[in-house]
């Protein structure tokens, strides 16, 4: 499957609290979606959901910096866990207790995308529509991958909270 038509990430319950998984079957080679993912450029272009300046140190230890523009400048920072350049690139998510893993295996045709956000409260992630946001995040690399970025679809994220919310995954929609 390519795109995110489907809402098909999981939240499992660990016995060290819970992973978010999700799989994009691309139609890219691996190293141009390791770009997309390392590249701080690229990476601002499809992540997040506002615009932010974004730096990293890819190395074990490094810093990952993102700095919103405009109304929101503030700074969150992640740390750089593990680099094996093209396939492998893991770091802590901006939330404490949190890291995520980005794996990528060449395939016919293009490349099988992994991503995992490991988290320690799973109710928190839940409560917050984690897996809401990196299903409408990754709704957009394969646009950033063809070179047409999109912005962010508040109407995607919606719909994706319903879906997910309705598996017990997402906080349900206000009404």
């Amino acid at each position: 499957m390519t795109g995110s038509s489907a809402f098909d990430g999981v939240m499992e319950r660990t016995s060290r609290g819970g992973a978010i998984r999700f799989e994009r079957r691309l139609p890219f080679p691996v190293a141009a979606v390791w770009d997309a993912i390392t590249n701080p450029e690229r990476l601002a272009d499809w992540w997040l959901p506002s615009g932010a300046d974004v730096s990293i140190d890819l190395r074990p230890g490094g810093a990952m910096v993102f700095t919103g523009r405009g109304d929101d400048p503030s700074t969150v920072t992640a740390t750089v866990i593990t680099v094996d350049a093209p396939v492998l690139f893991e770091h802590t998510h901006i939330v404490p207790g949190s890291t995520m893993r980005w794996q990528l295996e060449a395939a016919d045709g293009g490349c099988v995308l992994r991503v995992t956000q490991f988290v320690d409260d799973v109710d928190a992630a839940i409560g917050n529509c984690w897996i809401v946001g990196l299903h409408t995040s990754l709704a957009r690399l394969e646009p950033i991958l063809i070179g047409s970025p999109t912005a962010w679809d508040p109407i995607l994220f919606a719909a994706a909270q319903i879906a997910y919310s309705a598996r017990g995954a997402a906080a349900p929609t206000a009404t």
